[in-house]
């Protein structure tokens, strides 16, 4: 996809699961999305608004304010521990989860191909080795300090942490759909990486389903 740009991309930083998102009252089913005032961007912002979201995209340094003044009615950001730096459960207490939109939003390095292709073997391998262990250690630092700032959110915070109702799931997964295959009929390219994806989660949810899936249903305990 970066190619005819004349980009190389380099995966070099994962947040995990992110979170739904932060709302000033609890959600109990689809109908409670609609005129809601959400800041969410992106994909996701699209398919809020099959849903009756009025979407709001704004900076993350802005989200509190509109949050805490009521200008928006919801909102999200990250996970745990960036929400808490920000102070969003000042001003909601509704914390859903999990975030349908991003379970393992992925940071890059983009670099110039021909400067890319300009560097000796050993340095383009000491950048792609850093970039790994930039995207794991990230990824590992996230597990904990979210796991870390959820704990403290609820105990210390009053803070109601909950799933998504089972019918706002069921609805989310139908206008999801709708949203992908809109945005692959559109774009040829759009269509090329979806299917690719698309492609290798079918084979990676059967080995999934033999072996995380059974670990946190049957054996984590």
């Amino acid at each position: 996809m970066y190619a005819p740009f004349g980009l190389v991309p380099l995966p070099a930083g994962n947040t995990g699961v992110q979170m739904t998102g932060w709302f000033r009252k609890p959600i109990n089913g689809p109908d409670d999305f609609k005129g809601l005032k959400m800041r969410i961007p992106g994909l996701a912002g699209k398919v809020y608004a099959k849903l009756g979201v009025d979407v709001k995209v704004l900076p993350g340094g802005e989200i509190f304010p509109a949050l805490e003044r009521g200008v928006i009615d919801a909102a999200e950001f990250v996970g745990p521990f960036q929400d808490r730096k920000l102070g969003l459960h000042k001003a909601a207490k509704y914390y859903y989860t999990t975030g349908w939109h991003e379970t393992a939003t992925v940071s890059e390095i983009i670099v110039n191909k021909r400067a890319w292709e300009s560097l000796p073997p050993d340095l383009q391998a000491i950048i792609e080795n850093a970039a790994a262990a930039c995207q794991v250690v990230s990824e590992a630092w996230c597990q904990k300090t979210n796991a870390e700032a959820m704990e403290d959110l609820v105990k210390n915070h009053g803070v109601i942490a909950q799933p998504l109702p089972d019918s706002v799931v069921k609805r989310l997964r139908e206008l999801t759909k709708e949203a992908l295959d809109e945005a692959v009929a559109k774009d040829p390219l759009t269509k090329k990486v979806h299917e690719s994806y698309m492609s290798f989660k079918a084979i990676y949810d059967k080995w999934a389903g033999m072996s995380e899936a059974v670990y946190h249903a049957k054996i984590r305990v």
